[in-house]
């Protein structure tokens, strides 16, 4: 069973506070870990103003790893302070000049953190903006992308998903159809534009959900075009019959004429864009035929690069 939306998405976030989480205990203990190493640097070394050594290392931890960070920084920076500057290391007894650079060192941690924590708050803000925008403009592209390849009333592909489609076409045994609704200007005409666009949106519908292996475009006003990729005749017949059924069922509304297509259709092997384009030619020549015919009917033929160059 798919879990709920709500529910997913309550986990994710969960997620997501986890994986925070963990990420301040491991900036929050490498900070402290930082700073312990540096002070046990300054002890080493016998560095006469360790406070500016610490302040440096307060600074660095609090731009990376936020506030956290810097308050832990912050409270060693100031307890190494009170044991460096204290009389007798004892923390609470200070001459008065340490005790004024104590006062001194606890204004500056204070400030830093505060301070360097608003600028990292702003950072974070701002990069977490920025990248909402670009994901935004990520999603709103692959939209207009393919929104660029697929026909908006039909919901079939449109000619620039055609031509970016072409050289797959090539080098293989293919059935093309180029098939019209008959009579479109008339009903355009006299039953309105609404009424064929609806015509054109259900047999959009109808070609997409009756035939199989078979790219489905529409070519250009009330014309559309399939793209067999195996020249399986025996079932793309089957298909027509079912196709051809459904679409003189559909019903535009009261007093509307009923709706049926001619096609013309060509099956062969392609070697190249030239064989393509003239198998495009002459299943355009087998739907005219179609017309001449009486309209309502599928006329087919077969595709031969020889007969092609002879002709």
């Amino acid at each position: 069973m798919v879990p709920d939306f709500k529910i997913r998405k309550k986990r994710k976030k969960q997620h997501k506070y986890r994986n925070d989480s963990r990420t301040v205990i491991c900036t929050t203990l490498g900070s402290f870990i930082f700073m312990v190493t540096l002070m046990l640097a300054c002890c080493n070394l016998s560095i006469p103003n360790p406070e500016v050594i610490l302040l440096s290392g307060l600074v660095v931890c609090t731009s990376l790893f936020d506030f956290p960070a810097g308050v832990i920084c912050g409270a060693q920076v100031v307890l190494f302070s009170m044991h460096f500057y204290s009389e007798g290391h004892g923390f609470f007894s200070y001459s008065a000049m340490n005790l004024q650079k104590m006062i001194m060192i606890f204004c500056s941690v204070t400030v830093i953190t505060a301070f360097l924590s608003k600028l990292r708050q702003i950072w974070n803000t701002i990069r977490e903006k920025t990248q909402n925008v670009t994901q935004m403009l990520r999603e709103r592209n692959e939209e207009l992308e393919e929104e660029s390849h697929i026909d908006s009333l039909t919901g079939l592909y449109n000619r620039n998903m055609l031509r970016e489609n072409y050289p797959e076409y090539k080098n293989r045994s293919l059935l093309v159809t180029f098939l019209d609704i008959d009579d479109f200007k008339i009903i355009n005409d006299v039953c309105g534009h609404d009424t064929g666009d609806k015509a054109l949106a259900e047999v959009g519908a109808i070609l997409s959900d009756s035939f199989t292996n078979t790219d489905c475009y529409r070519y250009g006003g009330d014309e559309f075009l399939l793209i067999r990729l195996d020249d399986n005749w025996s079932q793309f017949n089957l298909e027509m019959i079912r196709a051809r059924s459904h679409i003189s069922q559909v019903n535009l509304g009261p007093k509307k004429p009923p709706l049926h297509i001619s096609a013309g259709y060509v099956s062969g092997f392609t070697v190249d864009g030239e064989d393509l384009r003239t198998m495009f030619h002459m299943a355009d020549g087998m739907l005219y035929e179609s017309k001449r015919k009486g309209k309502n009917c599928v006329t087919g033929g077969v595709f031969s690069r020889d007969v092609a160059k002879s002709g």
